[in-house]
């Protein structure tokens, strides 16, 4: 059992060292390639030398018993996983690893037979490899150590520090261009909406047009047939009026013989005058008709022209919206990919160490970089989406 603290620190570097060390062996057998399984950048896995510190401070006394120490073993790493993963999670807005598909899992951060792996590889550690690590770690002189374990340690405070630091712009970098994506899916539809709205925009205004059209041609044809109908009119008022005259001629002539010659001449007045007024009236109707039809036609043709002007006013608006959707458009794919583009020693490091990494945030995004970078192919992607 570690003695003080600087024993301790020995046995956390030691077995983040070989937790590490477990871990690309293990990645190694599964994809057939070496891949850096550490959150940090150096060859250590903070979280084996936590579990191993734990483990050996709290069940040394009990290792006697081995049922007893996998079962404390078991509990304890199990613990330290979902306390890890969800702390991660929270501060970093990823999920680092996930046991969502694995059976007897709580909430993805662990699951059974990890847990069970956990156990038994605790098990083994304090009943056959610690007494020898132990035993190594009180043969360093200490001065020595303290020399080493306080290099090992800077060098480790950095590493975290330039992790966190890559996280968090990975995860900057991950939101930007979720919000671009958002924008350019937002900007196309605009687009499309626009498009849309023009054509259908045409197809009405062209059918209140014809509408319209025939409205007016069919009071022109009304028109025509009233002006038609003037110049009998006036011929039966004209008519009507003499045959009036003449009645009052001859009452005249009957009643009063003495006063014929008056009568006839105040008769021949009053006939010339309303004949002249009819004939008056007959020629402004004529020239009424004649201008009818011109002035329908001259309406016609400024309602048209007028219709026209709107609609090519319209259209330059409209137009010249949609060039500046276009544009801006284009301005955002081209940033986007550009920063899809754009490689990261960091961001890639950090995927291939954690392949089952999501997002909660901006997890599309993070998809389609694995796939850009080869770390997940386009069908398991699918796979995921589905289930």
């Amino acid at each position: 059992m570690p003695q003080n603290f600087y024993e301790l620190v020995w046995i956390f570097i030691i077995y983040a060292f070989i937790g590490w060390c477990t871990e690309v062996s293990y990645a190694a057998l599964d994809t057939g390639k070496f891949v850096n399984r550490g959150f940090l950048n150096g060859p250590y896995c903070p979280i084996y030398g936590c579990g191993v510190v734990i483990v050996v401070a709290i069940l040394t006394p009990l290792k006697e018993n081995l049922l007893i120490l996998f079962a404390g073993s078991f509990l304890l790493t199990s613990v330290l996983e979902y306390i890890t993963g969800y702390i991660l999670e929270k501060v970093f807005h990823n999920k680092w690893w996930d046991y969502s598909d694995k059976p007897f899992n709580i909430k993805g951060y662990v699951c059974l037979k990890f847990s069970i792996y956990w156990g038994l590889a605790c098990t083994f550690i304090m009943d056959i490899i610690h007494p020898i690590i132990y035993a190594a770690i009180r043969f360093i002189p200490f001065v020595l150590g303290v020399v080493l374990l306080s290099i090992i340690m800077c060098v480790f405070a950095a590493d975290c520090i330039i992790t966190v630091t890559t996280i968090l712009k990975f995860n900057k970098r991950l939101k930007i261009m979720d919000e671009m994506a958002a924008s350019i899916h937002r900007l196309s539809d605009e687009i499309g909406e626009n498009i849309y709205e023009n054509v259908t925009d045409v197809i009405e205004k062209s059918e209140k047009f014809q509408e319209t059209h025939v409205e007016l041609m069919d009071k022109i044809s009304e028109t025509k047939e009233n002006i038609y109908g003037l110049p009998q009119t006036a011929k039966d008022k004209l008519a009507e009026t003499t045959g009036a005259a003449k009645d009052k001629l001859a009452e005249t002539t009957g009643a009063a013989k003495d006063k014929f010659a008056e009568t006839t001449g105040a008769a021949k007045d009053k006939l010339a005058e309303t004949t002249g007024a009819a004939k008056d009236k007959l020629s402004e109707t004529k020239e009424s008709i004649s201008e009818l039809p011109q002035t329908a036609k001259n309406k016609l043709a400024e309602k048209a022209e007028n219709y026209a002007a709107s609609r090519e006013e319209k259209k330059r608006e409209r137009e010249l919206a949609l060039e500046e959707k276009k544009s801006e458009r284009a301005e955002l794919m081209e940033r986007y990919e550009k920063l899809y583009e754009e490689k990261s020693f960091g961001f890639q490091r950090l995927m291939k160490a954690f392949p089952d990494m999501k997002s909660r945030d901006n997890n599309e995004t993070l998809e389609k970089f694995k796939i850009h970078f080869n770390i997940k192919k386009k069908d398991e992607n699918k796979k995921d989406q589905a289930s």
